[in-house]
């Protein structure tokens, strides 16, 4: 009975909740169910953000972080036509393994996004909040549904990743 609820759960915890808590936010929140410590280093390490951050028809060819308060990150995204998307940031703030904050910027888009990503250890599950402040409401609100989508595909993957890890 016990593995029955408990399997009933897991595809429940696994949805992606998304929000606009205010004009310019949104937030997004997800439970992993792995350690703390195996959700962060995914987020964080190249290594491992590369076996997972794969966008639909795009291979993710770079991966730079410089995980600490003033570093940068670099991602840069390959089509198979052979076009390239970059995304980059730079840290403000860094408290490992429970939060880490950034903006982040595109090459293909005028968007300035403050991002402060959040992890809290609640039992055998990991909550990850994100946090995404806009510079307005409308540029909050053209970018809500592609962030929405993007994220329930990527956190899936995480999923998917954290779960062969088998930690």
């Amino acid at each position: 009975m016990m593995n029955t609820l408990a399997s009933a759960l897991i595809p429940a915890l696994a949805q992606l909740q998304a929000t606009k808590p205010t004009d310019r936010e949104t937030v997004l929140t997800r439970t992993f169910v792995a350690p703390l410590h195996s959700v962060f280093e995914a987020l964080t390490r190249p290594e491992s953000v590369v076996q997972w951050m794969k966008p639909p028809n795009m291979t993710l060819v770079e991966c730079r972080i410089e995980l600490r308060a003033g570093g940068s990150f670099r991602h840069v995204y390959q089509r198979a036509s052979g076009a390239r998307i970059e995304v980059r940031g730079t840290y403000d703030a860094v408290d490992a393994p429970n939060r880490f904050a950034y903006t982040e910027t595109y090459d293909f888009s005028p968007l300035r996004i403050h991002v402060t990503t959040t992890l809290d250890q609640v039992g055998a599950e990991t909550v990850f909040k994100q946090r995404m402040v806009y510079s307005s409401k409308e540029e909050r609100d053209r970018d809500f549904d592609a962030v929405v989508s993007g994220a329930t595909a990527a956190y899936a993957n995480l999923d998917r990743y954290l779960q062969s890890l088998g930690r």
